[in-house]
């Protein structure tokens, strides 16, 4: 069976403790992608040329965005095969939502592992907020099954009225 775990950077513990799990009941080959966003830099030129400004094109600045972005997104990959060290990784950059689906296709995964959204210091939702919109379009145009991984929201419960 092919795994595929989807990694943000605020939830690198729980996908791969999420995969050792599924990993004792049977082998697996477990692939570890982490996504480097495109869209912020399309806001901002987008952002300038509302005001009819060219977008902004600093080769130097630019550059060493990328090189950042990507060291993170390298340190992620690397913390999590701490983790699970049999792993594949896939670093992508473009659109998360489309990347994850793009990926999980090419990569021919049986089960897509992802976490409902970002973590950032919130307490969980518990509703209609409860998942983002990348966990959303994963959900809706996946090219297999996913597990959605939620965190523990076990002071929330039982729900009063």
């Amino acid at each position: 069976m092919r795994i595929l775990c989807c990694l943000d950077g605020t939830n690198t513990r729980q996908v791969s403790h999420a995969a050792q799990m599924l990993s004792m009941a049977q082998p697996l080959t477990i692939g570890l992608l982490t996504v480097i966003d495109a869209g912020p830099r399309r806001d901002m030129d987008r952002t300038r040329e509302r005001f009819w400004r060219p977008p902004l094109r600093h080769g130097a600045l630019t550059d060493e965005m990328q090189a950042a972005e990507r060291a993170v997104s390298e340190e992620i990959l690397k913390t999590a095969l701490s983790d699970v060290p049999q792993a594949e990784t896939l670093l992508r950059q473009g659109l998360p939502e489309l990347e994850i689906v793009n990926a999980a296709a090419e990569w021919r995964a049986d089960v897509i592992l992802i976490c409902p959204r970002a973590e950032y210091g919130e307490p969980p939702h518990i509703g209609p907020r409860s998942v983002g919109h990348v966990a959303r379009f994963v959900l809706d145009h996946a090219p297999c099954p996913v597990l959605l991984l939620r965190p523990l929201a076990g002071e929330q419960f039982p729900i009063r009225r």
